[in-house]
């Protein structure tokens, strides 16, 4: 989630990626059974938060255990599950919950094949800023330097996605080009899916009455800035249909002139967090849903 192009929808790329004969080819026959989303933490070693505090401990995916190089982490997600459980039963025995008790955490972690693991790609992702060709150059430098970027540096420059994407004015885009994108592309039902039927398949559940888990601190940002800079791009990198831009009634607006102000779909929800990721002004805050609701993910 760092592309630059405002106009990306990552959901309708996936669905083009499918539609490639190769790839066709080998889905030809296939039936859709479950659809799901979830974005991962691959900023790698450099990216990682304190694993431990005052009666907390931070383990898997929550920490980032993530190898970037591989997108693999149930392996340390497991092993890091397993180091929180003996620092645990330590802090038991003595009593002591204590963020100075628990830091011992950190040091079975680094004391672990985690580690040098982790540290081997610690720049992978921030390797590939540069687009393909110069991240498989950078790539196969800290392959062979044991993870240094380019060879040389310990620690490479990494952004948050947010920050890579680009305004509409970079690329010379005009008002029309927001919604001319995909337009020509059609989704057949059987090979390529639009995002309201693959939600579908998500098997999602949030109670229609319960106050909304997305918050957006100020909508009048995305009604004016963002509709300008960005063509609201949260219409697009949401895989789900969550937000959209619809069309005010008219009395509503200073001078009675109707704008586009957001409609948020939450119950369409799966929990992929992109939102809360990609969002240039990053207004837009996820919250645990009040009734615990979501996607059913099945048999993934």
């Amino acid at each position: 989630l760092d592309y630059r192009d405002p106009l990306i929808d990552p959901h309708a790329e996936f669905q083009k990626y499918k539609s490639h004969p190769f790839i066709a080819k080998l889905l030809q026959g296939g039936k859709m059974i479950r659809y799901g989303a979830k974005a991962i933490a691959a900023g790698g070693w450099h990216a990682m938060p304190r694993t431990y505090a005052d009666g907390v401990l931070i383990v898997g995916d929550s920490a980032g255990f993530l190898n970037a190089a591989r997108l693999k982490g149930i392996h340390s997600a497991i092993k890091s599950g397993m180091l929180a459980a003996e620092t645990i039963f330590d802090a038991l025995i003595i009593n002591d919950y204590s963020a100075s008790a628990l830091q011992r955490f950190e040091r079975r972690v680094r004391q672990s094949w985690i580690t040098p693991e982790l540290r081997r790609y610690r720049n992978f992702h921030a390797g590939f800023r540069h687009g393909r060709w110069l991240g498989m150059a950078n790539a196969g430098l800290q392959y062979i330097t044991g993870g240094r970027a380019w060879g040389i540096l310990d620690r490479d420059h990494q952004e948050a996605g947010h920050e890579a994407m680009q305004k509409l004015n970079a690329y010379g885009y005009a008002g029309d080009d927001v919604s001319q994108r995909y337009k020509d592309f059609r989704f057949d039902g059987e090979l390529t899916f639009n995002k309201v039927t693959d939600v579908y398949h998500a098997a999602v559940a949030h109670n229609e009455d319960q106050p909304a888990h997305l918050h957006v601190l100020d909508t009048n940002i995305c009604a004016t800035r963002c509709a300008e800079e960005y063509g609201n791009p949260c219409q697009r990198f949401c895989p789900a249909a969550v937000y959209e831009m619809v069309e005010s009634e008219p009395p509503a607006v200073a001078g009675g002139h109707a704008r586009r102000e957001l409609q948020i779909n939450f119950s369409n929800c799966v929990h992929c967090k992109t939102c809360d990721i990609m969002d240039p002004y990053q207004i837009i805050n996820w919250v645990t849903p009040e009734g615990g609701g979501g996607p059913d993910y099945k048999g993934m």
